[in-house]
């Protein structure tokens, strides 16, 4: 799964490296410990043009009842999205790129206790994952948009300390996932899958990223 990323590159940067025609939001300050339901930048495809935007992470389906679902749907799986109500209409409407510098992982150890990792590409360059997100409309008229992050097995890199990771995709298929004309999810499921083995590499950090208060550059440092 995918519970805390990291974005917290340059605004412009971001908007120069996908690509992204116009900008429909105000920057956010950068995060080192991005958590459910905070706000994060995302880009989405409208009418053949790139825009950033900002959605609420933890996704509430149109028809939910209470936006509090939302903190229980941070991540869905790429197996099951045409099998659950609330992600069925979203992969084939509504998918988004989610941009990150990088994620945390937890490793179970043997006496009970837990490594977190700072997982980031290889390459340096930002991470695209791979969202989907949906619009939901109050009784009194509040709409409140938001996201989730598809995840899928873990690439080798990973799967020493977890079996899941959150869906990376490339440059070559940033414009297939965000293109809106293409409504069959069959047709982007190739797009999920786990990265090459030699895309991601991660370093062990300290316990202070458990903390959602916590929130400085010092968190991705490598511990021994």
């Amino acid at each position: 799964m995918c519970g805390r990323f990291v974005a917290a590159s340059d605004p412009q940067g971001v908007l120069r490296f996908f690509v992204v025609d116009e900008r429909k939001a105000d920057d956010l300050p950068p995060s080192w410990n991005v958590a459910p339901t905070d706000t994060v930048g995302a880009i989405v495809e409208h009418e053949q043009r790139r825009l950033l935007v900002a959605f609420r992470w933890g996704l509430v389906p149109s028809w939910a009842s209470d936006p509090k679902v939302g903190a229980r749907m941070i991540n869905a799986r790429a197996e099951t999205l045409t099998d659950k109500p609330a992600y069925r209409e979203a992969v084939a409407r509504r998918r988004c790129i989610i941009p990150a510098d990088g994620f945390y992982e937890w490793e179970r150890r043997p006496d009970g206790s837990r490594q977190a990792y700072f997982v980031s590409r290889a390459d340096g360059a930002p991470m695209a994952f791979a969202g989907l997100w949906a619009v939901w409309r109050g009784d009194g008229g509040d709409v409140l948009r938001t996201c989730t992050i598809v995840t899928t097995d873990a690439s080798p890199a990973l799967a020493g300390i977890h079996d899941r990771q959150p869906v990376i995709l490339e440059r070559d298929d940033w414009a297939a996932w965000l293109d809106r004309g293409e409504r069959d999810p069959g047709a982007v499921r190739h797009l999920l899958r786990p990265s090459e083995p030699d895309v991601l590499t991660l370093r062990p950090v300290g316990p202070e990223v458990g903390n959602v208060r916590n929130n400085h550059p010092g968190l991705i440092e490598a511990v021994a």
